[in-house]
């Protein structure tokens, strides 16, 4: 339950010290101990803290989200990484941390730990949480990368499979389309193309497969601009009519220097066109 600022009035004795007066001396205990299990305590509260909103402007006043990502970069102690793990989560939700975080590199940290400490199931719930309320504009997932979440996928922990469940949903690039192919169309094609194959003319039409990978060429294209293909593979389990709506989803596998892509094209339920294909940038010379 989240805190007012009349609850905690009410909740610090006269004589008491105010909540961001404390959070402060926790920070400062911090730094001047070198007895480990008092920073485990310190960052223990300071994490506790970071739950409630309330606290946010005394924790990112006396840097306490830095103090967090100071021991993500840093420490191997567990219990420290569990509870700045912790802290961050929470922080994160924070606009201001958030932008901190993603520029100040810690979404790369935090991918490298959630890779070095696949058995932690506390430590990888609060790395993957924070990857996930970040979003899929701060955090690319690397082919790498995603390896590692596909992994965490099939874990043991349901928690940390879930998690990896909805990291994955959230970072899926899928472009859409729906079309209906008129007779018409098929005319048109076949004749730019010299296709005279009846099957495309009969009263029950079949679309034709190439003019199935020249729709799917032509949202590539028109997504990708500056792209070609260097690289495809297609098949084409099952007839498609005229007169039936066609859905084409294309699918962002990997986003780096060579854009991977599948694609499938569904009617009535039954896949009729589906492949991969590979691209790569080229200079276009206006």
């Amino acid at each position: 339950m989240f805190s007012t600022a009349d609850r905690l009035a009410k909740r610090t004795p006269k004589e008491g010290i105010d909540r961001r007066t404390y959070i402060s001396l926790l920070v400062d205990e911090y730094y001047e101990t070198s007895n480990i299990e008092a920073k485990q305590q310190v960052t223990a509260n300071l994490a506790n803290f970071a739950y409630d909103p309330i606290n946010w402007p005394f924790l990112k006043e006396w840097k306490a989200h830095e103090l967090f990502i100071e021991i993500l970069n840093a420490s191997f102690d567990p219990v420290l990484l569990n509870h700045a793990a912790a802290g961050v989560c929470n922080l994160c939700l924070d606009s201001q941390t958030a932008e901190y975080l993603v520029l100040g590199g810690t979404v790369r940290q935090i991918k490298t730990l959630v890779a070095k400490y696949r058995s932690n199931g506390d430590l990888l719930s609060h790395l993957l949480t924070t990857l996930i309320q970040l979003g899929r504009e701060a955090v690319l997932l690397e082919d790498h990368f995603r390896k590692v979440i596909l992994a965490l996928k099939s874990d043991s922990s349901k928690k940390i499979s879930n998690l990896a469940t909805v990291l994955l949903e959230d970072h899926e690039v899928v472009i859409t389309l729906s079309r209906t192919f008129r007779q018409e169309d098929l005319i048109r094609f076949a004749e730019f193309t010299g296709d005279r194959n009846p099957i495309h003319r009969s009263a029950e039409s079949f679309v034709n497969g190439a003019l199935l990978n020249a729709t799917t060429a032509g949202i590539i294209g028109t997504h990708f601009p500056g792209y070609v293909v260097t690289w495809q593979e297609f098949r084409f389990p099952n007839r498609c009519r005229c007169d039936e709506e066609v859905r084409f989803d294309v699918r962002v596998e990997e986003l780096r220097k060579i854009v991977r892509l599948s694609y499938e094209c569904s009617q009535g339920g039954r896949t009729v066109f589906a492949g991969a294909a590979k691209l790569f940038g080229v200079a276009v010379k206006g």
